[in-house]
């Protein structure tokens, strides 16, 4: 998916026009069909992400991998490049991660997104094309930034549009929660930008959170002149329109994994960068190859620390449900207190009777020891005494436990 400087209404126009064949036919499965639920996600809401719209990058194969075991545990994720009008992987986020919050991020601008979305305007017109291949529209998903909202947008979607990923300072402006379960960057594919943001968003990233950079290997695409001046590579072999590395040994990411930089002028990895990937698990996902060039690669990070769903299972505590609210957690504390106070008291209390008893039996037996020192009936009534003080034990239920 590309930023609002890519023009998006020329290259939305000539990827449409160039998709004459819709979905694949029963005949072209494997591989081109979704396999998962999450490609089948994509694929109803015509994302690029799955296996038929535009560049049918089949990242699902992947992502079900990762996240398909703890899709009913992640609580927040982030993504840069809401795409297409019709924010098609949002919508498949939305149902994929049923307890999410979503924190999409986007350079187009709040006028741009509302001028489109007039009743029969740009945003209508690509919704009408997308049916035509069984494509659905959450539409309320963008009514989040429209002045008049045509129905209640998801509580859990919190858009932020008017902001280039690329730039840490307005990155830095967007409101998120203290810590995100997955970020992923879908948004201008070049390097440069790509490196820039993932040190800005790191910090966010919960200990045992995913970090996905996605397009490391896209090939070329015409977007604008800019990108051969940041894209790492040196290709002489495509024409003008070599915007983006096509060979994997020129790209940044991949070229230092091993420490090989064979005397290249391109542009290399930051210090930080490569410190970075030094202290946390890092892989490639490579899950299409494209006729002429250009590979579906995602740089799947994953921050050191517990795994995400671990909880109460052996990980470090996080609550997976908020905090009570203050008023009802005071209530608690307060009834916690009062039963421990109690509980303080009650045991002090037997404690005392229980040295009265013990002091009672040691006057008797002494006593009965002066006038019959081989009474064996001495032993019976203490017995019997501490017995019945044991007997007069109750124990108190925490009421607290649970809070």
């Amino acid at each position: 998916m590309c930023r609002s400087t890519c023009a998006p209404l020329r290259l939305l126009t000539l990827a449409l026009a160039g998709l004459s064949h819709g979905r694949p036919s029963d005949a072209a499965c494997p591989p081109s069909c979704p396999v998962n639920e999450l490609s089948k996600l994509y694929d109803q809401y015509c994302s690029d992400k799955g296996t038929f719209w535009q560049s049918k990058h089949h990242y699902a194969s992947a992502y079900h991998q990762i996240f398909g075991s703890i899709r009913n545990v992640v609580t927040s994720i982030l993504e840069i490049g809401i795409g297409e009008d019709t924010a098609p992987s949002v919508a498949s986020w939305l149902i994929y991660f049923p307890k999410a919050h979503i924190y999409p991020i986007d350079i187009k601008t709040t006028e741009e997104v509302a001028k489109r979305a007039v009743p029969g305007g740009a945003t209508d017109r690509v919704v009408a094309h997308q049916a035509k291949f069984g494509c659905e529209y959450n539409r309320p998903l963008l009514s989040l930034s429209l002045p008049r909202r045509p129905s209640p947008p998801p509580a859990q979607v919190h858009l932020t549009l008017n902001t280039d990923a690329s730039d840490p300072a307005q990155l830095s402006r967007v409101r998120l929660p203290p810590q995100l379960d997955i970020i992923l960057d879908d948004g201008s594919h070049r390097f440069l930008d790509q490196e820039k943001t993932l040190h800005v968003l790191w910090p966010r990233l919960r200990p045992g959170g995913f970090y996905i950079i996605e397009d490391i290997l896209i090939g070329a695409l015409p977007w604008d002149a800019s990108h051969a001046q940041q894209a790492p590579t040196n290709n002489s072999d495509c024409g003008g329109e070599c915007f983006f590395p096509q060979k994997i040994a020129e790209h940044p990411f991949l070229l230092d994994r091993f420490g090989h930089t064979k005397g290249g002028a391109w542009t290399r990895l930051r210090k930080e960068t490569q410190e970075l990937l030094r202290k946390h698990d890092w892989f490639f996902s490579v899950t299409g190859v494209h006729k002429g060039g250009g590979l579906d690669v995602s740089l799947i990070l994953r921050k050191a620390g517990p795994a995400i769903g671990s909880e109460g299972l052996g990980g470090e505590a996080r609550p997976l449900t908020p905090p009570l609210p203050v008023p009802q957690a005071r209530s608690a504390l307060q009834l916690a207190e009062t039963q421990q106070k109690s509980l303080e008291r009650q045991h002090s209390e037997l404690q005392q009777s229980l040295r009265s008893i013990e002091q009672a039996v040691e006057t008797r037996c002494t006593q009965q020891e002066a006038v019959r020192p081989a009474d064996e009936g001495s032993s019976t009534v203490m017995y019997a005494l501490l017995a019945a003080s044991a007997r007069g034990y109750r124990r108190v239920p925490n009421r607290a436990e649970g809070f």
